[in-house]
C-alpha cells in the first residue's frame, strides 16, 4: 500500500469519528472571533504608550515564533509523557490526515485537524499572555504589558490563520499571495514524512528554522 492509499484510509477513519454535531465554521469563529477580541480588547488597553513602547510587538511575535518551534518540534514530533495528547493530535491526527502528497482540506469539517481546539486558545490566554502581560505591567508600565499581552495574542493568530492557510485548496483566492504561497511550500515539505521530524518546524515566518538551520527548501 502506498502513502497516498495509507492517508486515504486515515482520513476516512477519521472523518467518521469526528462527532456529528461538530461544525468546522464555528470552530474557526471561536478561534479568530474571541481570539480577536481578546487581543482587540488587551490593544484598547494600552493607552498612553512610549514611541519605544512599540518594539514590544516585534518582541512577543519572535518570542510566539521560538514558542511554536518548540512546542512544534519538541512537543509535536516527540513522544512526552506529560504532553500524550498534543503528540497524538499532531503526529498522530494531523501528519497522518496531511502528507506532502495530500496537503489539503476537502471540506469545513476537515477543520478539525487543521485548528487548535478552542480550549487551547484560553489555556494560552490564562497561562501565558496574561500572566507575562502582568509581570510586564508590573516591571514597565500597565500599557506596556496589554500591549505585550496583546501582541501574544496576534502572534498566536497569525500562526492560526498561516496554518489554515497552509492547508486551504488551491483554488482560494489567499494561496495566491506571494508570501502565503511562500509558506505554504515550507509547510508543505514539512508534512514529507522523510524531514517531518527534522525540517521547517516554523509555521508562520521561519526565523527560528533560520537561527536553528533547520529551514529545508527543498
Amino acid at each position: 500500500m502506498d502513502l497516498h492509499q495509507r492517508t486515504e484510509q486515515f482520513r476516512d477513519r477519521y472523518r467518521g469519528n469526528i462527532s456529528r454535531h461538530y461544525s468546522g465554521w464555528l470552530h474557526g469563529a471561536f478561534v479568530f472571533g474571541v481570539g480577536g477580541a481578546l487581543m482587540i480588547y488587551c490593544f484598547s488597553q494600552a493607552q498612553g504608550l512610549q514611541p519605544w513602547h512599540w518594539l514590544l510587538v516585534p518582541g512577543a511575535l519572535l518570542f510566539t515564533n521560538v514558542g511554536e518551534y518548540i512546542a512544534h518540534r519538541e512537543l509535536g514530533h516527540k513522544k512526552r509523557r506529560w504532553a500524550k495528547l498534543f503528540y497524538s493530535r499532531h503526529t498522530g491526527d494531523h501528519h497522518s490526515f496531511f502528507t506532502h502528497e495530500d496537503y489539503l482540506i476537502d471540506n469545513s469539517r476537515d477543520l478539525r485537524v487543521v485548528l487548535f481546539p478552542a480550549f487551547l486558545l484560553v489555556a494560552v490566554t490564562l497561562l501565558v499572555a496574561a500572566p507575562m502581560g502582568w509581570a510586564l505591567g508590573q516591571l514597565l508600565t500597565p500599557d506596556a504589558g496589554w500591549l505585550f499581552a496583546g501582541a501574544l495574542l496576534l502572534g498566536y493568530l497569525l500562526y492560526e490563520v498561516v496554518h489554515l492557510c497552509d492547508h486551504l485548496p488551491a483554488s482560494n483566492p489567499l494561496t495566491r499571495w506571494p508570501v502565503l504561497r511562500q509558506l505554504r511550500e515550507h509547510h508543505r515539505l514539512h508534512h514529507d514524512p522523510d524531514i517531518a521530524r527534522q525540517k521547517n518546524f516554523n509555521v508562520t515566518l521561519p526565523v527560528t528554522d533560520w537561527i536553528m538551520g533547520t529551514w529545508y527548501r527543498g
